[in-house]
């Protein structure tokens, strides 16, 4: 070609470069994104160990301090279990926590005295027993309160010792919640209907109490019928339910007493939500969620947000970790699981008790790995905007061209180009889409035919021009005229269709009376090609009228578009055969006109 040859001959580019500089920034464009591929693939391989080293780290340590604080409450625990034992077999003093004056004959006769008051009290619905300055009180309930409750039993030959057993036990109970800020709620509760709670509670709640003890897992599971005949002295961890009064959730660690194989109490520490939330979340970022779990999958507590009563693994948690069990977690002890595009980490704690993980999102993997990228990939990269800022101006001119044109041919597939209304096609995937929602939302839906009357006389009077002038007016004025989430739309001639989203067939009516009563007061301007005859008659404005009919979705009318559309036709022609210029929205002016 001619143009080839005006083309100039640089020295160091070959001549095709000149002759196609598309390619030319493309290829260059190309070139330097693969080299920032190839180094920033490397980069990031090598920095996305470090990052998941250094979260398994993270929560290794936070692993370790949940396990120390919960191996102290177990070790406490265990202390007060064998302290009230060995209450029982007589190798403690009765008043272990008293002062110097514990071993006074004079004290220990008005210790005696207190307990027999409260034993000749122990079918009141609600007694106390003193416990000495700053302690909770012995609170317990009568044998008639007991009464139907599986998890208590009142003996009196051993409520004495459980009295003397429960007041040497409550300033320890005390000392419990002043040192340590963990503790929501600390109690001992005895089989024989009584109990020591720290905050102390109201005494007229005590029988509502005992009701709720002989329901709670961490009490109920502690007794012989629940936990076998042998004996199991080990502490029970019980998550998430929500605690007596203010509906706090909270966790609780209890452990049973036994005295000669007999079940005789437990003594329970409640942790709040909050508390665990706060050992979970020490030096987490905000975006960082770390669950921790129990062996058979129930989620205890979260960093982020409450664990409700009763979740489960893999609830809530970011990723499809559903053919991944629980025990594979405390099998392995600790590691990452890569699925998917996330990576779960987890680490055990409390003695393969609970275990600690967390997903690990494609994102923040992302972001920590460009945090630490090095200088001189930034510095490529900083290139790229440049590279890609001449690929976009060579090519944005075609671009423009093509958009445009696809614009368009969008417009004319779903649109009419002489009224601007939906064509058929567009028409039947909005009425689609409304019929889904009625069928989601059970809302009305209705829909109405319009015909221009006459329309050929129309044409023949005035010619196809000014027929198209009427054709666009009625557009015109049906959308000013109907709702905006109406939707009017031109079938074919002067045929058309509505299609009325949440309409019932009485307030489709209503709008096409409205629609109707419109149209016959408008007056279009004819064309400029207009026979002078036709302009010379009346007001020299083609006037006109149209006839409707309507129908509804449903079991009547039919709820496919053919069938909708056949129904509301022929109520059409109803009311064309009737006169014209009405509306027929039921099948007995059919009946009636024939």
């Amino acid at each position: 070609m001619v143009w080839r040859k005006l083309l100039p001959r640089p020295r160091w580019l070959p001549r095709a470069a000149i002759m196609y500089p598309q390619r030319v920034v493309v290829v260059c464009f190309a070139i330097v994104m693969l080299l920032t591929v190839v180094i920033g693939v490397r980069e990031v391989w090598k920095i996305h160990d470090r990052v998941v080293e250094q979260h398994q780290h993270s929560l290794a340590l936070r692993a370790l301090g949940v396990g120390t604080v919960f191996a102290t409450e177990r070790q406490r625990l265990a202390y007060l279990r064998d302290y009230a034992v060995a209450f029982y077999a007589g190798r403690v003093g009765q008043d272990f926590a008293q002062n110097d004056a514990q071993n006074d004959a004079q004290n220990d006769a008005q210790n005696d005295a207190q307990i027999e008051a409260a034993f000749a009290a122990r079918n009141d619905d609600t007694w106390t027993l003193a416990t000495g300055p700053d302690n909770a009180p012995v609170i317990g309930v009568g044998a008639r309160r007991l009464a139907g409750l599986a998890g208590f039993a009142r003996r009196d030959e051993t409520l004495r010792e459980d009295l003397r057993m429960a007041r040497a036990l409550s300033p320890l109970l005390g000392l419990l919640v002043r040192t340590d800020k963990l503790h929501l709620n600390v109690l001992f509760i005895s089989r024989n209907g009584l109990f020591v709670v720290y905050p102390e509670k109201d005494r007229e709640l005590a029988p509502s109490l005992v009701q709720r003890f002989d329901t709670m897992p961490y009490y109920r599971d502690l007794l012989p019928d629940r936990a076998g005949e042998v004996a199991n002295d080990e502490p029970r961890w019980i998550a998430n339910y929500t605690q007596f009064g203010d509906g706090q959730l909270i966790s609780t660690l209890s452990i049973p007493i036994h005295v000669r194989g007999e079940f005789r109490g437990v003594i329970a520490v409640d942790v709040a939500q909050t508390r665990l939330q706060a050992l979970l979340n020490a030096g987490n970022a905000p975006d960082e969620t770390v669950y921790l779990m129990t062996r058979d999958g129930r989620l205890v507590s979260a960093s982020q947000g409450a664990v409700a009563s009763g979740q489960r693994w893999p609830a809530d948690l970011p990723g499809d970790w559903r053919d991944l069990p629980p025990a594979r977690l405390f099998e392995d002890r600790a590691g990452t699981v890569r699925q998917g595009a996330y990576t779960l980490l987890y680490q055990q704690s409390a003695n393969g008790n609970w275990v600690l993980f967390e997903a690990v999102s494609p994102k923040r993997l992302f972001d920590a790995a460009i945090a630490r990228m090095s200088p001189i990939l930034v510095a490529v990269w900083l290139l790229l905007p440049l590279l890609l800022w001449v690929t976009l101006f060579v090519v944005t001119h075609v671009f423009d061209h093509y958009l445009a044109l696809g614009e368009k041919l969008q417009e004319l597939a779903e649109y009419d180009p002489l009224t601007g209304l939906a064509n058929r096609r567009h028409f039947k995937l909005l009425f689609d889409q409304e019929t889904e929602r009625r069928l989601r939302h059970a809302r009305p839906l209705a829909l109405m035919m319009v015909d221009i009357d006459f329309f050929k006389r129309v044409n023949d009077k005035w010619g196809h021009a000014s027929g198209d002038r009427v054709l666009a007016g009625m557009a015109t004025l049906m959308r000013e005229q109907l709702r905006t989430i109406d939707v009017p739309a031109r079938l074919g001639g002067e045929e058309f269709a509505v299609l009325l989203p949440g309409a019932t067939l009485r307030e489709a009516v209503q709008a096409a009376e409205r629609l109707r009563v419109a149209i016959a007061g408008l007056a279009v301007a004819p064309a400029p090609d207009a026979p002078a005859a036709a302009r010379a008659e009346g007001d020299g404005r083609i006037h006109f009228t149209i006839s409707i009919g309507v129908v509804e979705a449903g079991a009547e009318d039919g709820t496919t578009l053919d069938v909708l559309l056949a129904n509301a036709d022929r109520r059409l022609y109803a009311a064309k055969a009737s006169g014209r210029n009405r509306t027929v929205s039921t099948d007995d002016a059919m009946a009636t006109q024939a």
